[in-house]
């Protein structure tokens, strides 16, 4: 497969107004404070205001991208969104989005300026949007003048006291895809490993909920799993493609400058792959090395008489490792970046990837990294359970589009809400806009009867 020159031009991330900090949710469950974050990088968590849903912030998203680009919505061939936060069961949540675009952008390219613009949701999970961008990358592989935008939004929610709480979050990333892109070129060459399984899901209940039914051990496991057989087979594609040879790049992590992951909570990349860590290093002969340099070696299920002591062993030898040096150095160049932005919104579902990815280039572009040219590596994963693994190569007009993100600058201006505040929106029982951006869309009513019953009608504050 031919590695055109299409893939991702430009970003747009939009956050909620409103956050809780993490020290106020830990003293409310008596978790140490430390516990969620230093072990877990969690500092806030990004909530939306009572008008705010996926819609709202995927138009809010599209809009900044739209208009950084001077975009005649006219040339948008599609807008595809990921998303598992849908507002419908059958009309999708990018209609609504569309709809408050058309209104915001009537004046200036009249009303039908997205009556041909194809629109779709993408559900699968937290993999959805990554879905959606392979789509629209083949879609636009297909005719030189194809313009679209592929849309991440999302409201991470879970039971009060429940065990998922502490990462909620909420936010959407928008990505202008077309030939040419100033920022990322995407290889259309992705690594794929799935599994039904029931580690996070949201079943249709009697009675809705917004929450769903998870079991985290185990959605980690399949986490693991579903990356190491996705990273396996785009190693295989690559060389049955010819991108490299087999004899090349048996560790894929020291192909690429720098890795960006699915972010359930901030650190979870780098505790999810110090197993994959090790097997690299085996692979290319350098772990007897490791251990000799740090004195621990790896136990075998042989040494000990029951499969529990193993496993025990086991994960204190990962301990070990992602604590050594060695470890540390690859997070610090590879990873950490990527987890600066998800510190302060919390899981994002679809948008988690895609915001690691703006964290990390803005934040290469603070620091005056040295990107152009670089590969990357994407790890995406979805629960009931789907990886998909990919690559781009940063273009060398990246600094002067990443510059625009602002990613942190809208971090820091938000404002911060109690726990009090936080119980009400959560239980849906506060009455109105905490706090209401004038500009900014808003959800103004839902339909209660005839054929307008459910129907969710949009506005400008």
């Amino acid at each position: 497969m031919a590695f055109l020159p299409i893939g991702i031009d430009d970003m747009a991330f939009y956050v909620p107004k409103l956050y809780l900090d993490i020290r106020a949710l830990a003293e409310k469950r008596n978790i140490p404070y430390e516990k969620l974050s230093q072990g877990l990088g969690l500092h806030k968590m990004a909530i939306c205001d009572t008008h705010e849903d996926a819609a709202t912030m995927a138009a809010e998203a599209v809009a900044e991208l739209i208009e950084r680009n001077n975009l005649d919505p006219r040339r948008i061939g599609r807008i595809y969104l990921g998303t598992e936060s849908a507002l419908d069961m059958a009309k999708p949540t990018g209609t609504y989005a569309v709809e408050m675009l058309a209104q915001r952008f009537a004046a200036r390219y009249g009303a039908d300026c997205f009556r041909h613009c194809d629109v779709l949701d993408m559900t699968f999970a937290c993999i959805g949007a990554t879905d959606a961008l392979q789509n629209t990358l083949d879609w636009l592989a297909t005719d030189r003048d194809n313009i679209g935008i592929v849309v991440a939004s999302d409201i991470a929610k879970y039971e009060l006291h429940s065990t998922g709480e502490y990462t909620q979050g909420a936010g959407a990333v928008a990505m202008l895809v077309r030939w040419n892109p100033r920022l990322l070129a995407v290889r259309r060459l992705f690594g794929v490993a799935m599994e039904s399984v029931h580690d996070f899901y949201k079943p249709r209940r009697e009675k809705f909920s917004e929450t769903p039914v998870f079991d985290g051990q185990f959605s980690n496991l399949c986490y693991q799993n579903r990356m190491n057989e996705a990273l396996d087979d785009f190693r295989r594609r690559a060389v049955s493609s010819k991108v490299f040879r087999d004899d090349q790049f048996q560790a894929l992590s020291e192909r690429w400058a720098r890795m960006i992951f699915h972010l359930p909570y901030a650190f979870h990349a780098k505790r999810m792959f110090v197993e994959r860590f090790v097997q690299e290093k085996k692979e290319i002969g350098k772990w007897p090395l490791e251990m000799e340099k740090y004195g621990f070696e790896e136990p075998k299920p042989e040494q000990f008489s029951e499969r529990k002591l193993f496993e025990k062993a086991y994960a204190g030898f990962l301990k070990n490792v992602s604590e050594s040096a060695t470890y540390r150095r690859f997070v610090s160049q590879k990873l950490e970046k990527a987890q600066r932005a998800s510190q302060e919104t919390g899981n994002l579902y679809t948008a988690s990837i895609f915001l690691a990815l703006m964290s990390t280039l803005e934040s290469d572009f603070e620091e005056n990294g040295n990107l152009t040219g670089k590969k990357l590596g994407f790890v995406a994963y979805g629960s009931g359970s789907k990886a998909k693994v990919f690559e781009a190569v940063v273009q060398k007009e990246w600094r002067e589009v990443a510059r625009h993100f602002k990613v942190f600058e809208k971090l820091k201006n938000r404002r911060a809400i109690d726990y009090d505040q936080y119980e009400l929106l959560h239980t849906g029982q506060q009455r109105g806009p905490v706090f209401a951006e004038e500009g900014r869309w808003g959800l103004e009513r839902v339909g209660q009867e005839g054929v307008t019953l459910g129907a969710r009608y949009y506005a400008a504050f």
